[in-house]
């Protein structure tokens, strides 16, 4: 799987002038908890996630304490610019999947920036994102496999799907057998694939 594939296209997006009240509600409206901070030429300059967003403005509870808390008099900061977090990672619309799911593993992240080749935000890639490719039904990554084997000129070959991974029997040969694991892996939801090769008859003796 590339992630142009799976990525949310067309991502809600914030600038440094948005207030945080209202990235706040952009982030409840869409039912996110992070987006990128673009310029006003609409190149990425940081990321704002909702901790960023709520840190700073939840007053104590005075119900909380036996003695009243100090009272905060410094007002919160008023805009994104103030919060948000540099970029220091996105991914290409080119990438695979899976190196969008280590660096989201590695860095405790639930989304990524997606750039194009000249540096363009062009999407955002969740996790939330592959687990709904990864969710996919058996009988859709079936049919999907079967047509793209089909129309590659070997419409023999026979494939069976059992949550997520695929079994093709009919490859004979190392080329074809190539061609058939990556038809499979091009298939989004697809997790992994084993080509079937019959035992070889024993001779007569």
């Amino acid at each position: 799987m590339l992630v142009r594939e799976i990525m949310t296209s067309s991502p809600v997006t914030a600038r440094r002038d948005t207030p945080v009240r209202e990235a706040l509600a952009l982030l409840r409206d869409h039912h996110i908890t992070a987006m990128p901070v673009v310029t006003s030429t609409g190149r990425l300059c940081g990321v704002v996630a909702e901790i960023d967003l709520i840190r700073d403005r939840v007053l104590p509870d005075p119900r909380a304490h036996v003695l009243s808390p100090e009272p905060v008099t410094d007002l919160p900061p008023a805009y994104v610019e103030r919060v948000m977090s540099p970029v220091t990672v996105a991914v290409r619309e080119n990438a695979e999947v899976s190196v969008a799911v280590d660096i989201m593993a590695e860095r405790a992240l639930k989304s990524l920036p997606v750039l194009d080749d000249d540096d363009a935000l062009v999407g955002v890639i969740s996790r939330s994102d592959v687990a709904a490719a990864l969710a996919r039904d058996d009988d859709t990554l079936d049919r999907e496999l079967t047509a793209l084997i089909t129309k590659l000129g070997h419409p023999d070959w026979l494939v069976v799907v059992a949550d997520g991974s695929v079994v093709i029997s009919g490859p004979s040969t190392p080329r074809d057998r190539a061609l058939a694991e990556s038809a499979a892996a091009t298939v989004t939801g697809v997790t992994r694939v084993r080509i079937h090769q019959p035992e070889a008859l024993s001779p007569e003796v």
